[in-house]
């Protein structure tokens, strides 16, 4: 049974997280804390908003963003998501979702003109093992309708970081797994980051060097090397934990494009420090 008492304790205030009641919380009262944010990559719909125990804590939701932290109790809580302006008795996703201790992402993924709409709950990846490492993590999530599996690589723009992985042992690489690393004609490193994901599920997590990037976006092949879909440019910083969202259309419907414009295929990242 969901305790409705916890109705303000998932509240954005100013873009900040806030707890449950007032003041400083207690350290065990942190201990049993679940964070969560609200993310839109439905490509054919319009903003959200989205209802904790039947009372709204999150409005205007757009496609491709990503909601700061909510703070409160562990325990199951009632989300519902709206498209902004509508009742409940119109959401387009109703559910319950247990929360533990630790950070969470909820996203809502599919379609909505067929009905496809759902949501993904995943746990925000951690680094573990000493700080200052000079590592970051990476996470990603498939999240594009009409795409196939994909394959994402990342080339190390760093010449520096280049010279220095060519120079180790592969298998002490930072703790990448040899599969996991070649370098390309110009002597940069490729990361292989994401082998074969399809639509509605989330990769393992990997630590990588903080450093630029360029990240492709590839279809999955068995040595991820085919065509890449799109290319972006990340810089990632040490500590941090990334998760990329694949989004979008590679074909984009017109009526789509029509009513909310551009909806093309796209990586957009939710970061936790």
């Amino acid at each position: 049974m969901i305790d409705t008492s916890r109705r303000t304790a998932l509240k954005v205030i100013g873009g900040s997280a806030v707890a449950l009641g007032a003041g400083a919380q207690t350290a065990a009262a942190q201990q049993q804390t679940a964070r969560v944010r609200a993310v839109h990559a439905v490509p054919d719909a319009p903003p959200v908003d989205v209802y904790l125990d039947g009372e709204m804590v999150l409005e205007g939701l757009e496609f491709q963003q990503v909601s700061p932290y909510l703070s409160g109790p562990i325990g199951t809580y009632q989300i519902t998501v709206t498209p902004t302006g509508a009742s409940q008795d119109q959401a387009v996703i109703d559910t319950q979702v247990n929360l533990e201790r630790g950070n969470y992402s909820l996203a809502a993924i599919g379609e909505l003109s067929d009905g496809s709409i759902q949501p993904l709950v995943t746990r925000t990846p951690v680094l573990s093992g000493r700080p200052g490492q000079g590592l970051a993590v990476v996470q990603a999530v498939h999240a594009s309708p009409d795409a196939p599996p994909v394959d994402v690589t990342a080339v190390v723009e760093s010449e520096r970081l280049n010279q220095q992985l060519q120079q180790l042992p592969p298998e002490v690489v930072m703790g990448i797994p040899e599969s996991q690393l070649r370098f390309n004609d110009e002597g940069q490193a490729v990361l292989t980051l994401i082998d074969g994901l399809s639509f509605g599920n989330a990769s393992d997590a990997l630590p990588v060097p903080a450093t630029e990037y360029t990240l492709q976006i590839r279809a999955a092949t068995p040595r991820n090397d085919g065509d890449i879909v799109a290319s972006v440019p990340a810089s990632l910083e040490s500590g941090v934990s990334y998760t990329a969202y694949a989004s979008g259309y590679l074909e984009p419907p017109q009526q789509v494009v029509d009513e909310l414009g551009n909806r093309d295929f796209a990586l957009f990242f939710a970061t936790t420090a």
